[in-house]
């Protein structure tokens, strides 16, 4: 009866220290692990925003060659991501929210089975000598009781494939060949005009994706409830700002008839007008140096633009999974 009395008490002991310790221990992670990349900064960023490269190198998804794995593209990057389903990884999703380019990219990760939990993933870029330094962390918050215990071990338990995902995302980087795109002919083109339901709003320059993210889908739902349906490619026209580092930027829907507008969307119409335009191809981040050619080219012309420049997106990324091949139009509207 003593050995058992004292077995109860000991039993006692151990579930009250089981219990009380997690009371002192952090409520949150973070795990991290870094490396350098011996290429440059923007072919570093835009080979980790590309989930169809992400399950290339993915430490978790080579465990389970059998898992079934779903990607999404979007054109805004923001809401890319991809789902997987195995019986060793079991189930999850992890989606883009946030990014800047060069910089930062942050997403949600969201496991389902076999044990539910939400945590951020984030990835800091930053310039050196060497190449590109990349800092890979993974943090979120723990629930009481036993996830606190499991935070004790976790750097340890995750840091390995951390290590292991940073060398195979090394890898593959340096195997790339530095792409930014390409501009296709520069020419002199009449513009057609066409009619568009729009949203309008000043944004700043490092949350354009961001903020197309949120103007495409409410253009489309509201599309959607008046039986309506696009006649073109999404497009977005740059206004200048009086506000430095902001633009404002006009996100747009063909349509075939005037619609009434509601709220902050807008019916509007953009002019036939001749303008100086290229087709670039390649990913929406590279778009730039189109901007650029075009630019020189206006400059060493002496061509005068009259207005705003605007983007038509011709390419469905999830149609096409090559960025080689997605087209930009990018449209000046000249005199």
């Amino acid at each position: 009866m003593k050995f058992l009395k004292w077995s109860g008490i000991v039993i006692l002991i151990i579930i009250g220290l089981f219990l009380i310790i997690p009371l002192f221990l952090p409520s949150d992670f973070h795990v991290e692990r870094s490396i350098v990349v011996e290429k440059p900064i923007h072919l570093v960023f835009n080979t980790a925003v590309d989930m169809n490269q992400r399950v290339k190198w993915d430490p978790w998804i080579e465990t389970d060659p059998e898992a079934e794995i779903k990607v999404q593209i979007t054109q805004e990057v923001i809401g890319s991501g991809y789902s997987w389903k195995g019986e060793v990884l079991g189930e999850g999703t992890i989606t883009i929210k946030e990014f800047i380019s060069n910089e930062l990219i942050k997403s949600k990760i969201v496991f389902i089975a076999p044990q539910s939990m939400e945590s951020d993933v984030l990835w800091n870029f930053m310039e050196t000598d060497e190449g590109t330094k990349i800092v890979w962390a993974f943090e979120g918050t723990l629930s009481y009781p036993i996830e606190k215990w499991f935070g004790l071990f976790m750097d340890k338990s995750l840091g390995t494939s951390f290590e292991k995902g940073l060398s195979n995302f090394k890898s593959l980087t340096e195997s790339l060949p530095d792409l930014t795109g390409r501009t296709g002919e520069i020419k002199e083109a009449q513009f057609e005009g066409l009619l568009a339901v729009a949203i309008k709003e000043q944004c700043a320059l490092d949350k354009l994706s961001s903020k197309m993210m949120e103007m495409y889908p409410v253009l489309m739902k509201f599309l959607n409830d008046n039986n309506e349906e696009i006649s073109g490619s999404p497009f977005a026209v740059y206004h200048p700002s009086q506000v430095e580092g902001y633009t404002i930027l006009e996100c747009g829907l063909p349509v075939d008839k005037k619609i009434a507008g509601k709220d902050n969307i807008k019916f509007i119409t953009l002019p036939a007008t001749k303008t100086i335009m290229a087709s670039h191809f390649g990913h929406y981040n590279t778009v730039k140096t189109t901007y650029k050619t075009l630019e020189k080219y206006i400059d060493d012309n002496d061509i005068e633009v009259t207005g705003s420049a605007w983007e038509v997106y011709i390419t469905d990324p999830m149609l096409e999974r090559d960025q080689s091949k997605w087209e930009t139009k990018v449209y000046f509207p000249i005199k």
